[in-house]
């Protein structure tokens, strides 16, 4: 199978020719998660790719493996990493599992945030793909609505 915008390290880039970079595991991401097409790229392989980017010295994640983390880049892994699901075993440690809160796809916040704010948003859910669950408190719109 073919994957989009995925590199050769697992990560995304935002155009061709460009390098990995962790905080496309996010805006990539989030956006397939919205259209339930998550399947576009291999997961495991995005996971390792931001792992990779960890500092394991100093702590947060960089943009590509062996880069200086920053902030920026440490929470769109992050979020990246809950995405992809990462955290609900506790990140490895089953022990942890509670100490970690799902990333909302849409709002990019904890999704206990976005659900007592109760913020918005709509989603388009091809017939037949099953959606993210954090994703099932939006509004649906079928691609099928739309002429092209």
């Amino acid at each position: 199978m073919y994957y989009f915008r995925q590199c050769d390290s697992g990560g995304l880039n935002g155009r061709p020719e460009k390098q990995a970079d962790v905080c496309y595991s996010w805006w990539i991401l989030s956006a397939l998660s919205i259209l339930g097409r998550v399947d576009y790229i291999n997961s495991k392989k995005l996971q390792s790719f931001i792992l990779n980017c960890q500092d394991d010295e100093d702590g947060g994640i960089a943009d590509r493996p062996l880069d200086m983390a920053d902030v920026f880049h440490t929470f769109f892994g992050i979020s990246g990493l809950s995405l992809l699901g990462y955290f609900k075993n506790g990140g490895g440690d089953p022990e942890r599992r509670s100490e970690y809160r799902e990333i909302d796809p849409l709002y990019a916040l904890p999704a206990d945030v976005v659900e007592r704010m109760n913020l918005k948003g709509q989603i388009m859910v091809p017939e037949g793909v099953q959606i993210d669950e954090r994703l099932q408190r939006y509004d649906q719109i079928s691609p099928s609505m739309f002429r092209y």
